[in-house]
């Protein structure tokens, strides 16, 4: 995909930097260096690094072609510029002369200074970046990694569940650093994982805070740092007799229920969408003035939490071997939000939930 990209634009080199998904992606070396891997228009690659992860970067990288800025005059430009940021721009420029370039591609998150610099010698183009479009079709080692993950978050809700009908008087605070905890044992990474409560759950992305009311959601979305990849996971949890969100939530179960017997291989995104705006306007919850379903269906997810496809007012063809969330939810502020999120893998003919555990769920 990057070398028909190349082609299509007339361009000689395609440039990822580092500190990004699509650096790991591309190159299967990670590291908080500053690093560049440079795609050559004939198939060539080549991975530019720091020394100190040189050795590093032959062991696991699988990019055949590694060179050090060292090697490759660091020093002497820094003698001869006294700016590092420049010093690195020098190498970079050397090696796409190198290469014959005249016109390179850059994605829209390339740093800017550096971007500056190439202009200065070269035509540069910014352009979507291709790692995205690849990574939105998982391989078949993604998909295990992705399971393997869910598996381990459904684990630690069992247990939490489990807790929350020993304890009165829960707080949102505990319910946080009781999954965070857990999670962490089984060597998986959550951050701001949401369990809010009342009227402030009518804010999709508040963490939450204070004494648990009449219901809790908890949205964990949890990274291993062994693999890069993530999971996502929603549930709404009645604590007590709420009418109002009881309701919410049945409509909210029902949408996904519908969303996800649509998904397959070649379905669009935007009409996914469309069913769950359908369905909950069936139960009589309209969208306006910031309140109702205020966000799209889902995304998809692998070493990024949010990454392509997106499910919402856009087409989008989904295609086998994609993993998006579903997660349809309704906010009112007058009473509170609920939402419900699954993992769910896209095949040929059907698709198959990742992270399956019961919807509607009660403590009561």
């Amino acid at each position: 995909m990057v070398i028909e990209l190349l082609r299509e634009k007339n361009a000689e080199f395609f440039i990822q930097h580092s500190g990004n998904a699509n650096f790991f992606y591309a190159t299967k070396f990670r590291s908080s260096s500053t690093m560049f891997y440079l795609i050559g228009v004939d198939g060539t690659e080549l991975l530019i690094l720091p020394e100190m992860e040189l050795g590093r970067a032959v062991r696991e990288s699988k990019v055949k072609e590694i060179a050090s800025f060292e090697k490759l005059g660091y020093e002497e430009k820094m003698k001869e510029l006294g700016n590092p940021r420049k010093a690195l721009a020098e190498i970079l420029v050397d090696r796409l002369k190198e290469g014959r370039a005249n016109k390179v591609l850059i994605p829209a998150d390339f740093p800017a200074f550096l971007a500056f610099e190439l202009q200065r010698n070269f035509e540069v183009e910014v352009v979507e970046n291709p790692f995205l479009k690849l990574r939105a079709v998982k391989r078949a080692d993604e998909i295990a990694k992705i399971k393997q993950n869910c598996s381990i978050l459904l684990r630690v809700f069992e247990k939490f569940v489990n807790r929350l009908n020993l304890r009165k008087n829960l707080t949102c605070e505990f319910a946080r650093n009781f999954i965070e905890r857990e999670l962490f044992f089984f060597g998986l990474i959550a951050e701001d994982t949401i369990c809010s409560t009342g009227k402030l759950s009518a804010d999709p992305h508040e963490l939450g805070k204070g004494r648990v009311e009449d219901h809790l959601l908890v949205d964990v979305f949890p990274k291993n740092p062994s693999t890069g990849y993530y999971a996502d996971f929603t549930r709404t949890i009645l604590i007590r007799k709420n009418s109002e969100i009881e309701v919410m939530l049945k409509a909210v179960i029902e949408a996904q229920k519908k969303a996800i017997s649509m998904l397959r291989e070649g379905v669009n995104g935007r009409d996914v969408h469309n069913a769950v705006k359908d369905c909950l306007k069936s139960y009589g919850y309209e969208t306006k003035g910031g309140e109702g379903f205020i966000h799209s269906t889902g995304h998809g997810i692998g070493l990024e939490v949010h990454e392509e496809p997106r499910i919402g007012d856009i087409d989008v063809e989904l295609k086998s071997g994609m993993v998006v969330t579903i997660e349809p939810g309704l906010y009112y502020k007058k009473v509170g939000g609920v939402r419900v999120e699954d993992v769910v893998l896209i095949r040929k003919n059907d698709c198959e939930i990742l992270t399956p555990y019961e919807s509607f769920l009660g403590v009561m």
